[in-house]
């Protein structure tokens, strides 16, 4: 796989963000998500894949995980380095 590759924007329920990331920026995104997260709820990895579950209606078992990704991914658009303190 290469970082050609590119990851739709939208988003399960239906929200769209008009954009897509690449492979490179979709893992710079994780990152940065997985950092501000552990910094913030001193969360273990099983807590973290509970909250980024997506229920029966397409939301997000934690809102506030949900929200913390989407701005996880305008910072990389923006072109801020990832794991960086704001």
């Amino acid at each position: 796989m290469n970082g050609s590759n590119a990851f739709s924007g939208a988003a399960s329920n239906g929200d769209a963000c008009g954009e897509t990331l690449t492979v490179r920026e979709s893992f710079l995104a994780l990152s940065d998500f997985v950092w501000r997260r552990s910094r913030v709820e001193a969360e273990n990895l099983l807590s973290l894949v509970g909250d980024t579950a997506l229920q029966a209606d397409g939301e997000a078992t934690d809102p506030a995980a949900w929200e913390d990704w989407l701005g996880s991914v305008e910072r990389i658009r923006l072109g801020q380095p990832p794991r960086h303190a704001d």
